[in-house]
């Protein structure tokens, strides 16, 4: 993934990167891959110079993970691919498609995104400001294929080959 790989590169070259791809990408990332907030915590905290507790737990454990229980933010920061394509330049030459689901060049923030809503639905369905994002899973003709697509995108991010 363009994303994934240059903010990585960013951080090994400066150990640093913009508020921006930390939330969008990496947070996001970590959100909808089910990643254990203090595991990512650990990891923020190893790779970012600018890395002190007063900012590194409110923006990672409340705004990028949502693992406070929503009491910084109403709402889970979870995007999609399409998303991603709109706010930056990271998809422009990559090999997945941000407007793709399923098949294996959908891109993996896009499978992972509606994969997160469709295994937290019945939590998010309580939220007012998720009900849209949910609803849309009901449009969703290819949920069993994005299920298994899911499921090889994780599999295939373990094995570092994704």
């Amino acid at each position: 993934m363009n994303c994934v790989k240059s903010i990585v590169s960013d951080i090994e070259t400066r150990a640093w990167t913009h508020h921006i791809p930390r939330l969008m990408i990496l947070s996001n990332l970590a959100l909808i891959t089910g990643t254990k907030p203090i595991e990512f915590l650990d990891w923020m905290r190893e790779q970012f110079i600018d890395a002190s507790e007063w900012v590194m737990v409110p923006n990672v454990i409340g705004m990028g993970l949502h693992a406070d229980g929503g009491k910084l933010m109403t709402k889970p920061y979870a995007a999609g691919g399409a998303y991603i394509n709109r706010m930056t330049q990271s998809c422009k030459g990559c090999h997945y498609d941000p407007k793709l689901r399923v098949g294996d060049n959908a891109c993996p923030f896009t499978t992972l995104y509606w994969d997160f809503l469709d295994r937290n639905k019945e939590a998010f369905a309580k939220n007012h400001r998720m009900g849209q994002q949910v609803n849309g899973l009901k449009r969703l003709s290819d949920l069993p294929e994005l299920r298994v697509r899911a499921q090889e995108v994780l599999s295939g991010l373990d094995k570092g080959e994704i």
